[in-house]
């Protein structure tokens, strides 16, 4: 997806950030080694991966999550979706602390790509709390699938761009219509 996107709120878009790393179907991945994965970590303030598994477990989590994002966009079973974050939310351990300008905070206790994944549970949590998690959304259109943040004024964004998705996916109805009314 090439749209341009306006940011996901406060901390929220290091989750549309992470998510937008894989460009589908069959666009470039900034997770595809291990030196662009700790890299990418490093440059968004998470612990970098370390070898090929955390690699992949750092991947796995991102489309589990995709996953989720796809089910807050009416297009999936939302439990379901919650259910394959589950294996990642049993390893990831995050502890309490005092930050002296927010009160408390979470951060991930573990080093590696289970910190990373845990850290970006924290902030899962945190817009669970304040009621942004909804609006995070993946596209519609199966094949594009991008992160964005639904800012419309009643939540019902579908498409990541009505520019590219929305239109392509509209015209493919229109077009299916035109073929069953012959």
């Amino acid at each position: 997806m090439t749209a341009a996107l306006e940011n996901a709120p406060g901390a929220l878009d290091l989750i549309r950030v992470f998510e937008n790393t894989l460009n589908l179907p069959d666009g470039p991945d900034e997770l595809d080694s291990v030196d662009h994965g700790a890299a990418w970590c490093l440059s968004h303030g998470l612990p970098p991966v370390a070898d090929n598994g955390e690699l992949e477990r750092l991947r796995g989590f991102r489309e589990a999550l995709r996953e989720v994002l796809f089910a807050n966009n009416g297009a999936g079973e939302v439990r379901a979706a919650w259910e394959h974050l589950r294996p990642f939310v049993s390893a990831a351990h995050l502890r309490l602390t005092v930050d002296s300008h927010r009160g408390l905070d979470l951060l991930p206790a573990a080093p590696e790509a289970d910190g990373a994944i845990a850290a970006l549970l924290a902030v899962i949590y945190e817009a669970l709390l304040d009621s942004t998690w909804p609006r995070m959304r993946a596209c519609r259109k199966l094949s594009c699938r991008y992160a964005y943040f639904d800012r419309t004024k009643n939540a019902s964004r579908a498409w990541c761009s009505m520019a590219t998705c929305g239109n392509q996916e509209k015209a493919a109805r229109r077009r299916l219509r035109e073929r069953i009314a012959r």
